[in-house]
């Protein structure tokens, strides 16, 4: 299928930001996920995330469905696997915590208009003495200032569970520990205040309604404008008012996020943006006095790590899926574009460069991007929806 609304012309590389982007705002912006989360194998923690169950990835043992390209990467970062090439040498992974990767992405970022990450922080990483998290967020610190990119920490309420840990105390003294970081000039503000994410509302079920209201409670006496990240159908829950139900939490954000990965395809995404987002969300939305962040994404495979779903399960269609998405957020015009995902090679969602079908490996089935699109073309896309994104707020 070819790629509607986007010639082969304009998907050149977007002329680069040549100016820091404001990062005291987050109006107009679009900002990618960024999980951050490969290693070596036994590197760190052990978890290198190119595998699902053993510690090195292996063939019939990878929790990967894409392969980066890593063509432009520092050598010192990378590590062979035993997935075999076309021309007979082996595919190369590579480790976030190298500092050149990190630097590379967000270069990456820069060079194609897009205007920083949202940087990943997973609740059961938070006291790992050995996880290299808090090296890989100095480097995005280091490089969103290099590259004039902002950068925010979104907490993943994944690992966090009421009955056995107080998330609020958490979430309060992590940020303590990480204060010369988020006191960087590339930390993004929004009506004055410092950003945060949290991710999982609705989503995450160990996390009860009562903590959700303390979390976000405490986060915003403490001073931080919070997003939440918070599942698709949170409006009609809140109508509900269920007993039990996250309602009262989501009345409490200063910007709600639905998470949309997985809830349409192609067949039925101008339902679902001409329904849920434009009337059903927006609507919410303005009564509640809340701001909004769409969720765009490429396309979905993870039959790899969860041998039980369909391989390829939410096809790309050679850009169009993505472009669709991007063109109906910025016609709605929210305060950002949430990209998901930079980097999920595991859910198959990565937009960074990849490999095509003609470059994947021979003896374990891989997704690849569509032969006739440059590897970095999804990046492309999203840094032409982002300049469109900002005119329409200038």
């Amino acid at each position: 299928m070819a790629l509607v609304g986007f010639t082969r012309a304009s998907i050149q590389q977007v002329e680069s930001q040549i100016s820091s982007i404001d990062t005291s705002t987050l109006n107009g912006k679009l900002f990618v996920g960024y999980q951050a989360w490969f290693r070596r194998p036994s590197e760190d923690d052990g978890n290198s995330h190119w595998t699902t169950d053993l510690p090195t990835p292996e063939v019939g043992h990878v929790g990967v469905d894409m392969i980066p390209n890593v063509t432009s990467y520092p050598p010192e970062c990378l590590f062979d696997t035993p997935f075999t090439l076309p021309d007979g040498g082996p595919a190369q992974f590579y480790t976030n915590d190298c500092e050149g990767v990190v630097d590379l992405h967000f270069k990456m970022m820069a060079d194609h208009g897009i205007s920083g990450a949202f940087m990943q922080r997973f609740y059961g990483y938070i006291h790992e003495a050995n996880g290299g998290w808090v090296n890989i967020l100095n480097y995005a610190k280091t490089a969103a200032e290099k590259y004039g990119r902002g950068f925010v920490i979104e907490y993943d309420l994944n690992g966090a569970a009421t009955s056995s840990t107080n998330v609020t105390e958490t979430f309060l003294a992590d940020l303590a520990a990480l204060s010369s970081i988020t006191s960087s000039s590339a930390y993004m503000h929004h009506n004055g205040k410092p950003v945060l994410e949290i991710w999982g509302f609705g989503i995450v079920t160990e996390v009860t309604v009562d903590d959700g209201i303390a979390i976000v409670t405490a986060l915003k006496e403490a001073g931080w404008y919070v997003v939440l990240g918070v599942q698709q159908a949170w409006h009609a829950e809140l109508a509900a008012n269920q007993p039990g139900s996250f309602g009262p939490v989501y009345q409490l954000a200063d910007m709600i996020q639905p998470w949309t990965v997985g809830a349409y395809d192609l067949n039925n995404y101008d339902d679902f943006h001409d329904g849920r987002q434009a009337v059903e969300d927006a609507n919410a939305l303005r009564d509640l006095g809340i701001e909004s962040s769409i969720v765009v994404w490429p396309g979905g495979s993870s039959s790899n790590a969860n041998p039980n779903e369909a391989f390829d399960h939410f096809p790309r269609w050679n850009g169009t899926f993505y472009q669709k998405q991007l063109d109906g957020a910025v016609s709605l015009k929210p305060n950002f574009i949430f990209g998901a995902m930079f980097d999920e090679v595991n859910e198959g969602t990565a937009i960074y460069p990849l490999l095509r079908n003609r470059e994947l490996p021979t003896n374990q089935r891989f997704l690849g991007i569509d032969d006739d699109m440059e590897p970095d073309t999804y990046l492309s896309m999203a840094g032409d929806a982002a300049s469109r994104l900002a005119a329409s707020w200038q």
